[in-house]
């Protein structure tokens, strides 16, 4: 008898090419019909030197794709965590970690680590992006900084907020013409590697409109001192790898890992400057969802449903 396999099998899938370390292969389509497709890649493993950022092309719905093209090369400073938004002139931004600064080890607020100091340095530093104007073919030379109010999370770190520490995985989103990038700040390094960590929005009201990116003018959000976190009184100190949606009422969904066993979620009814109080997530009977500390996604779908990815423990 013939084996049938099912297509949404991992086994039938098709790999994108990368290095040996591989994370976060997000694809957006770009103005000529093509995917493009961002990965973080590198020759060692998460987090060593040489952690860089690619991107891709497919023609043929990810049968086949060209050849990976740097957006920060290899033998540069740690670039990494990259998201794309495709912007409706046509032009494409890359969003990404960079430590611009080379810093080689930072001071650990909880240290296993031998001396005090975390020697992984690609969650901290500078988050930056370049755009492309040819659909991902090739990228602008010029990096541009996105600046991060400083909160209270980022005054408590080991270096009073002078080094900030942070990362992404949440995809870039677009509401009212404003561009909104998710950002998940962290409070030090330790033990589970990140000792505490909360989302935050940032958003740029004409990033969209200009020709030159240096003019676009960003805030952070939400307004105050403190980001999404777990829930109060109940929840631990982690928070983090927020994914946003936009609702048919123009109110945000964010969804977001925890260590609590259960993802957490909160409402803004006004654009990300203030939040429902955060809770975990139920089902529609009211039993509370099972989930660890891992990804977990929302997506809008064409025909107006939504989808909400996590694992089921």
């Amino acid at each position: 008898m013939t084996e049938l396999l099912d297509l949404r099998h991992i086994r039938a899938g098709r790999e994108i090419p990368t290095e040996i370390y591989s994370d976060q292969p997000y694809i957006a389509q770009t103005g000529d019909g093509a995917w493009l497709c961002v990965v973080t890649t590198g020759a060692g493993r998460e987090g060593e030197t040489g952690q860089h950022v690619v991107t891709m092309r497919s023609d043929d719905q990810g049968r086949s794709w060209s050849r990976p093209v740097d957006v920060e090369p290899a033998d540069g400073p740690e670039a990494s965590y990259a998201v794309l938004l495709a912007a409706p002139s046509g032009r494409i931004f890359c969003f990404y970690n960079h430590n611009t600064d080379n810093l080689r080890a930072v001071r650990a607020d909880d240290p296993p680590y031998a001396g005090g100091l975390c020697w992984r340095v690609d969650s901290l530093g500078h988050f930056v992006f370049k755009y492309s104007d040819d659909h991902g073919r090739t990228w602008s030379a010029q990096r541009y900084e996105i600046p991060i109010r400083a909160m209270e999370i980022d005054r408590r770190n080991a270096y009073a907020g002078a080094i900030q520490f942070f990362w992404n995985v949440g995809k870039p989103f677009i509401h009212q013409g404003a561009a909104f990038v998710s950002l998940h700040k962290v409070g030090g390094f330790g033990e589970g590697f990140f000792t505490s960590s909360e989302g935050v929005l940032l958003k740029s009201a004409n990033l969209l409109l200009e020709r030159d990116p240096a003019d676009a003018v960003w805030e952070t959000l939400p307004d105050g001192e403190a980001g999404l976190r777990a829930p109060a009184e109940i929840g631990g100190p982690i928070a983090e790898e927020q994914s946003y949606v936009v609702l048919s009422d123009g109110s945000f969904y964010c969804v977001y890992r925890t260590i609590d066993g259960h993802p957490a979620c909160a409402y803004s009814r006004d654009g990300g400057h203030t939040w429902s109080a955060s809770q975990y997530a139920r089902y529609a009977d009211g039993r509370l969802m099972k989930h660890p500390r891992a990804a977990n996604f929302v997506w809008k779908c064409r025909n107006g449903k939504y989808l909400y990815w996590f694992h089921n423990h």
